[in-house]
């Protein structure tokens, strides 16, 4: 229900956003560690490959978390067995963050729907959990909303990897190393 809400006030144009400069490598560390006991309780490798030093986003960070947590979380939700992979990669004035799973590939006439509100498509949660079909609907919407882009690229039998983009801080300095 409550991403039920979220799509209309979207669609309304009444969604707040509270830009701040963010580094990068917590957040996306933070995000997966809270994730994996999700992936543990599936036996599922949960596995981050993120740079020492990374360009800032300017984003709100709520919908960020949202973001990644939908991704991460429908990761989890649709590879029955191996791995996941959560990493970032900088990119010229854009920060990309990928979610990459060995699960079993979406088909090549359903990557079209991936984005649109209410689609499921034949893959189902192996775990038997449910699903609105909005999740990546209102991931895209607040990717957009941030300036940036959002994608997926997919092989049947050979995994799955979502991934978004999000304009690089402007004057902001990269990290620094910890």
């Amino acid at each position: 229900m409550e991403q039920v809400l979220d799509l209309a006030r979207m669609a309304a144009g009444r969604v707040e956003v509270h830009p701040e400069s963010v580094r990068l490598r917590p957040f996306v560390i933070d995000v997966v560690a809270e994730m994996e006991p999700l992936a543990t309780a599936r036996t599922l490798a949960l596995s981050i490959q993120v740079p020492a030093t990374l360009p800032r986003v300017v984003t709100d960070l709520s919908h960020l978390r949202r973001i990644l947590v939908n991704l991460v979380g429908n990761a989890i939700k649709f590879t029955p067995s191996g791995s996941i992979t959560v990493r970032t990669l900088a990119g010229k004035g854009a920060q990309r963050v990928e979610v990459s799973d060995t699960g079993p590939g979406i088909a090549e006439d359903e990557m079209p729907l991936l984005f649109q509100e209410f689609t499921r498509l034949r893959n189902r949660p192996t775990g038997g959990e449910k699903s609105s079909g909005l999740g990546l609907s209102i991931a895209k919407q607040l990717v957009e909303l941030h300036g940036g882009q959002i994608g997926a690229e997919s092989k049947r039998g050979k995994g799955s990897t979502f991934w978004f983009e999000l304009p690089c801080g402007i004057g902001d300095p990269p990290d620094i190393p910890e």
